[in-house]
């Protein structure tokens, strides 16, 4: 595993989420995270944030009155899909006080039905075997103990339940100027670690959970960064964006490399974007 320069707490996480709050639904909407796109499909980010959605879902199958954890729920985008689609009881958890807030000020889905907590996930109150199924979508790397993530995640599964992730992985024995790159990423993006799929397999098996099956979808989630760019570029000159964001580049004046730095790390293949499938074993 490779750590941040620096150590970041989940208070820090939540605190970065909160500073970043009208800066990205400002840019990106309460989606929060990458979308899939191949060469001949349109831009659009509803349509590609809900595609990852869709392939992450898939394995799961999540039924009527089936009880799903999305960990680390952002505004509640996610959950409220899931509740509607499949009429499941979908509980989201974030560590962002500002996410949580907005993510409770939503309309109750027309099928299924959604709870919002605020709260670390490494320091949850659900009780075993709490949830027939979960998602995590780009979480796992804002974990400060990787290790009591999957552990919990076991926990609070049924017995066969089964959890859809996806998340930043890196390739193993980075150069020297690679992990420059990772640990510059791991600081402005507030991740404690980033780790190699085989990290987190052996995380998970650790935990009792068997990894079912991965697929490293880098190229297809890499446009995110030039669609963020874009919009970015789209909002500068519109005063409201540039005294929203004024004060967040004084206090934060490395922040804006974070999209470039992104594009180099997709496209160098130091960093990978995967999803991965587990299932808890008993």
């Amino acid at each position: 595993m490779l750590p941040s320069p620096k150590s970041i707490t989940s208070r820090d996480v939540g605190t970065q989420y909160d500073q970043l709050d009208r800066l990205y639904r400002t840019i990106w909407g309460e989606t929060l995270h990458h979308g899939l796109w191949q060469k001949r499909d349109s831009r659009d980010v509803k349509a590609g944030t809900e595609r990852l959605l869709s392939l992450l879902l898939s394995p799961l199958q999540p039924a009527p009155y089936s009880r799903l954890i999305d960990i680390g729920c952002g505004y509640g985008t996610d959950a409220i899909k899931i509740a509607e689609q499949s009429g499941a009881s979908v509980t989201g958890i974030t560590i962002s006080h500002c996410q949580a807030t907005r993510a409770r000020q939503n309309p109750a889905p027309a099928r299924g039905a959604v709870e919002i907590q605020h709260g670390d996930w490494l320091k949850n109150h659900f009780a075993d075997h709490s949830f027939d199924s979960a998602i995590a979508v780009e979480s796992l790397c804002h974990m400060e103990d990787s290790p009591s993530f999957f552990k919990e995640l076991h926990r609070v599964l049924v017995p066969g339940g089964r959890a859809a992730l996806s998340c930043w992985s890196t390739v193993p024995d980075p150069s020297p100027l690679e992990s420059i790159l990772l640990r510059y990423l791991c600081l402005e993006g507030a991740l404690p670690t980033l780790g190699t799929l085989l990290d987190y397999r052996i995380l998970a098996e650790d935990s009792g959970l068997s990894m079912t099956s991965h697929h490293d979808l880098t190229e297809m989630a890499e446009p995110t960064w030039s669609i963020m760019a874009q919009r970015i570029l789209r909002h500068l000159p519109t005063p409201r964006f540039l005294t929203g964001s004024l004060p967040l580049a004084l206090r934060r004046p490395f922040l804006s490399l974070t999209v470039p730095a992104m594009f180099l790390a997709y496209r160098t293949g130091v960093l990978r974007y995967t999803l991965f499938w587990l299932e808890k074993r008993s």
